[in-house]
């Protein structure tokens, strides 16, 4: 498919229209007649044995539909991410500021606040474990009874790591600590719950995976999964933290205990305070290398804090640990991963899921290892780039690697790296100027040892209009466009002659969950595969009536064609044929995202086997009396492998980029003692657009070999990567000065010590 009339060209978002209108309907906007305010009912405090909890007097508000607290609860009173160790409703103590002890149904949401007001709790403060390190002690208090504070912990070595850095020229150990971060998407949790005529039960969900929502739902009405349908409106932006399930539960089961609709919308204090955050990692780094800067070995202790309940914590810890080490040649690496309770905010799923942790960490280390050795931080990377046919430390043989080194070059003409030197370092006396470089290393897909699968179906009308059902949730990320744009390659028509569902569970076959960069691999090839099936039947059909070999035959542009030639026969024209003949043009496909069983097996078990690549370049002024950062200019190279929509690839680079920022230099989530200070977007610090600075983006088009659709591969997460790395290595090459902390404050910058 090389020669692309839709594939590879920028065309506008599909669902653009409706979003930049107003029309598109988001949870808060659907209104059902006899529609429930619902509310949650959240803990003040990080630690508290609930000693009473009377709703009595609250149910008795007139205009009060319901109040449920755990006892109401028909089913599991659980969440379920990975471990179901996260109660739904409070029983007997709660964990963490925010967590939920009861939810109301009232008529509107003054009633339901004046119910809220009304619920009494009686609470006995117990002493919290903030402190991970603190956590892990043996004789630590549990968090949660039954067990242990330390939830994960796995360690994964190759080599001979002590030998190495006893015989290694240069060893360099830091320590590291990087932050509790807001996702502070645009629209917050929201949920829809409601009971249709027949008993069952559906829910609109903001979710990036509606058929877990499904899943979940029913467990906690203790209903069959058959009974119960999750529908995903329109999603204003998640970025991980909708991947676990927040508050659709809640809205169920609040309708189902009415038999009304109910509205659950968290405002943006209650979301800050009670949805998954970034994981605050603590992580011990040493790296050894030979004096001309070939690294030797690496070993590494991470402490990934919780907060008190599982969620995404062990994947996150185990994407941390594969890219651990970088996108370097490294024989011998050890990793210690740990996951610890605490009575912090809960932690989960985030953009870039552990990767951020990581690079910010092993590209610091190779700034300060190409300084010691005084060595250009270029070259030192160059040296130990990997490569096509590169076995990483993983166990895994690296297809098609050339875009890192590809990457590395680019950037740096871009530019003018060698000439960097030249430009104004001082331009006043308290200002400093500086360079900083960070290449990466992301997977895509959801790697070995995990079911990686997806389903889509589509059906054309004898008008040669096409039906695409998926129930890949579109959140910003462009994937709906980029389904559409192959289906309608492969059919040989246009953009507007498809139409995609919301994603609907009792319509839309499972497209597994939207994160890890996945869903342009796995859902696209699963478009792809029933789009060749329908083709597949109209060639068929162009072939009897042509009397022609099928394979001379191809549809474009509406067309079919002979040779490479123009037809009379419309694809239309085939359709009706073939409706009329009873050739069918209905497909469904189910795509398992497997490694190739001739590949070398993996020795890091949940190791990714498709790898995106990026560099960037970050030019800063730093203002030595005040602390403040300013980046003048950031280049950026990415590899995509093949862009199905340059316009989305460009949207995603650029907005990885902006949150990558705000990752180095504001964001934080201030937590002291458990509690939060700053649950507002008033002192929750993101960029502006006046923050972000010029940007040039050059995308690589490097084709992957194994398992990505038409050479395509995900570019949602890998942008925000490098960002922050690139920005400290800038930082500290201004002003001479390390930097071990995220985010890097105007504060921190001053205090830190002379060399």
């Amino acid at each position: 498919m090389s020669d692309t009339h839709i594939v590879g060209k920028r065309v506008p978002a599909a669902n653009a229209n409706e979003i930049v209108t107003g029309q598109a309907r988001y949870c808060p906007d659907i209104d059902l007649p006899g529609m429930l305010f619902g509310k949650l009912l959240y803990s003040p405090y990080a630690r508290a044995r609930v000693i009473r909890l009377d709703v009595s007097k609250a149910r008795k508000i007139p205009g009060v539909a319901a109040i449920i607290t755990h006892a109401d609860i028909p089913g599991e009173n659980s969440y379920l991410y990975a471990a179901a160790d996260q109660p739904l409703l409070v029983i007997d103590e709660v964990r963490y500021q925010g967590e939920a002890l009861a939810a109301v149904a009232a008529v509107d949401e003054h009633t339901a606040d004046i119910a809220l007001a009304a619920i009494e709790v009686e609470y006995e403060q117990l002493p919290g474990i903030f402190d991970p390190v603190e956590a892990m002690h043996p004789d630590a208090d549990q968090i949660v009874p039954g067990e242990k504070n330390v939830l994960s912990s796995h360690s994964f070595s190759t080599g001979d790591v002590e030998a190495a850095i006893a015989t290694a020229d240069v060893v360099i150990q830091n320590k590291y600590q990087t932050q509790c971060a807001e996702h502070a998407f645009l629209e917050t949790e929201g949920g829809v719950g409601l009971v249709e005529d027949d008993g069952r039960i559906t829910v609109y969900s903001s979710c990036q995976a509606p058929h877990r929502d499904r899943m979940q739902i029913a467990r906690a009405l203790a209903m069959p999964e058959s009974m119960v349908r999750v529908i995903t409106p329109s999603i204003g932006g998640a970025f991980g933290a909708k991947d676990e399930a927040h508050v659709q539960i809640h809205a169920a089961l609040l309708a189902h205990a009415t038999g009304q609709p109910v509205r659950l919308i968290r405002g943006r204090r209650e979301s800050i305070l009670t949805h998954v955050k970034r994981h605050p990692f603590i992580v011990e780094y040493t790296t050894a290398a030979t004096s001309d800067g070939k690294l030797v070995a690496v070993k590494a202790r991470a402490i990934a804090d919780a907060g008190p309940y599982t969620n995404a914590t062990q994947e996150v810890l185990h994407k941390f640990g594969e890219f651990v080490g970088g996108p370097y040649k490294i024989v011998n690496l050890e990793v210690e991963l740990i996951g610890v309770r605490t009575n912090n905010p809960i932690t989960g799923a985030f953009r870039g899921f552990g990767a951020p942790q990581a690079a910010f960490v092993y590209e610091s280390q190779m700034d300060d290892l190409a300084r010691k050795l005084g060595m250009d931080p270029l070259q030192i990377r160059l040296l130990n780039g990997v490569e096509t046919g590169t076995k990483t430390y993983t166990g895994v043989l690296i297809r098609e690697g050339s875009a890192m080194k590809a990457s590395l070059r680019k950037a740096a003409e871009m530019i003018a790296w060698q000439k960097r030197h030249s430009c104004e370092r001082q331009p006043a006396p308290h200002l400093r100027r500086g360079f900083g470089i960070a290449t990466t290393i992301k997977g895509s897909g959801a790697g070995r040892g995990i079911a990686d699968h997806a389903s889509a179906a589509l059906e054309m009308h004898r008008d040669g209009s096409v039906i695409l059902h998926s129930a890949a949730a579109d959140m910003g990320q462009g994937i709906v466009t980029v389904m559409t744009q192959i289906a309608a390659e492969r059919l040989g028509i246009d953009l507007a002659s498809i139409t995609v569902t919301n994603a609907d569970t009792s319509r839309s076959p499972d497209a597994g969950p939207t994160c890890a960069s996945r869903q342009t691999m796995v859902s696209g090839n699963a478009v792809l595969k029933a789009a060749n099936t329908i083709r597949d039947s109209l060639l068929t059909m162009a072939a009897r009536k042509t009397k022609t070999e099928k394979h001379r035959l191809d549809l474009k542009v509406g067309h079919l064609t002979i040779d490479g030639k123009p037809h009379e026969l419309s694809v239309k024209d085939l359709a009706l044929r073939a409706s009329n003949w009873g050739i069918p043009l209905h497909s469904e496909s189910l795509v398992h995202f497997e490694y190739p069983e001739d590949a070398p097996m993996a020795t890091y078990r949940f190791a990714q086997e498709v790898f995106q690549f990026g560099t960037q370049i970050a030019q800063v002024l730093v203002d030595c009396e005040t602390g403040q950062v300013t980046v003048e200019r950031l280049i950026a190279v990415h590899d995509a492998g093949k862009m199905i929509n340059p316009g989305g690839v460009y949207g995603q680079i650029e907005g990885g980029i902006a949150q990558g920022i705000g990752y180095a230099l504001t964001e934080e989530l201030i937590v002291e003692a458990g509690l939060t200070q700053n649950p507002s977007l008033e002192n929750y610090i993101v960029p502006l657009s006046l923050d972000i600075p010029e940007i040039e983006i050059e995308v690589l088009e490097i084709p992957e070999p194994f398992g990505a659709p038409l050479g395509a591969k995900g570019i949602a997460e890998s942008p925000l990567v490098p960002t922050a790395p690139a920005i400290r290595n800038a930082i500290c090459d201004a002003i001479n000065k390390p930097l071990y902390r995220l985010p890097m404050t105007a504060e921190r910058i001053l205090s830190i010590g002379d060399d």
